[in-house]
C-alpha cells in the first residue's frame, strides 16, 4: 500500500514527483530510517517497508504535531478542516494565521494543515518571530475528500513511527541505520521554512554531520541543490543529478543532486 500513498500535507520541495529517482538509491536490509528534514515525507512513505523501524523528526513543531495529530486522531483533525472549509475566505485565511492556537494539538494540525494546503503555490513561510506570512491562494476549495483520503491512509502508515521536533544533529543513528536528509536547499530555500535562515553556515553543519555519519558507519544519503557551492562542499562522496520539475521560477526543468556514501 505504501507504494502509491501519498502524503496528507502539500510542501515544497517534497519528493512526490521524484522519488522514483531516489528510491533506487535508497539501501534495504537495514534497521531505522531516519529523515531529520520531514517536510511532506513523500519518500518515507513510499519507502516505510524497507526498515524495521522509522525516527522522523523536524524542527518545525507546527509540522511534527501536525504528524502526530494525523497520526493518533485523524477522524477530529478532518472534523476542524470541514470547519475551515467552510469559513474558506481570504479574510479568514489572514484571521487563522494571526490567531494560531498552540496548545491543542487537533486544532494545530487542522490549522497548519489548512494554512498550508491554501496558501500561494502551498509555499509555508514564516517570519523571523515564527509568526505565518504566507499569501492565500484564492483560484480553488479545500480539497477535502483528497485530505480524507490521504490522511486516513497516512495515519496508517505512521502507527509505531517516532515523529518528534528536533535539529538535525539531535538524532543518533547505528550503523546498521540509514538517514535520509532533505534540507533548504542552498539558494533555492533557506529563508521559507524556519525563523533563522538555513545558510551556507547551516549548509556546512550540515555536511559535518555527515561526515561524523559516515565515520561511525552510517549510510545516508542527501538531496540538495545542484550548485558549485553543493558540488564543493561534498566532493569525495557520491553526487547524482537528479532532474526535477519546479512549479516556481523561470526554469521549471532542473537538476539536483542526491549525495550518498554508499
Amino acid at each position: 500500500m505504501s507504494d502509491k500513498l501519498q502524503p496528507f500535507l502539500p510542501w515544497v520541495g517534497g519528493k512526490r514527483t521524484i522519488a522514483d529517482q531516489i528510491i533506487p538509491h535508497i539501501p534495504t536490509g537495514l534497521d531505522t530510517y531516519y529523515e531529520p528534514f520531514l517536510g511532506g515525507g513523500a519518500l518515507f512513505f513510499r519507502i516505510k517497508d524497507r526498515f524495521k523501524q522509522h525516527a522522523l523528526s523536524d524542527i518545525n513543531l507546527r509540522l511534527t504535531t501536525s504528524y502526530n495529530a494525523v497520526k493518533k486522531n485523524p477522524k477530529a483533525v478532518l472534523e476542524k478542516l470541514k470547519e475551515h472549509g467552510e469559513k474558506d475566505s481570504k479574510e479568514y485565511f489572514k484571521q487563522v494565521q494571526t490567531t494560531y492556537d498552540e496548545n491543542d494539538p487537533v486544532e494545530m494540525a487542522a490549522k497548519f494543515i489548512y494554512l498550508v494546503t491554501m496558501s500561494f503555490y502551498r509555499i509555508y513561510r514564516v517570519a523571523k518571530d515564527n509568526t505565518f506570512r504566507m499569501s492565500y491562494r484564492t483560484e480553488r476549495k479545500l480539497p477535502l475528500e483528497t485530505l480524507k483520503y490521504n490522511m486516513t491512509r497516512c495515519s496508517v502508515q505512521l502507527k509505531g513511527v517516532s515523529v518528534t521536533a528536533g535539529d538535525f544533529s539531535f538524532i543518533e543513528p547505528g550503523k546498521n541505520d540509514f538517514v535520509y536528509m532533505d534540507p533548504p536547499y542552498h539558494k533555492a530555500g533557506e529563508e521559507m521554512y524556519t525563523p533563522r535562515p538555513f545558510d551556507e553556515k547551516e549548509q556546512i553543519r550540515l555536511k559535518n554531520f555527515a561526515d561524523d555519519l559516515h565515520t561511525n558507519g552510517t549510510r545516508f544519503a542527501v538531496s540538495n541543490s545542484d550548485t558549485p557551492f553543493i558540488r564543493d562542499l561534498y566532493k569525495g562522496y557520491d553526487l547524482k543529478e537528479i532532474t526535477t520539475r519546479y512549479q516556481i521560477g523561470k526554469h521549471p526543468v532542473k537538476t539536483e543532486l542526491l549525495i550518498t556514501n554508499t
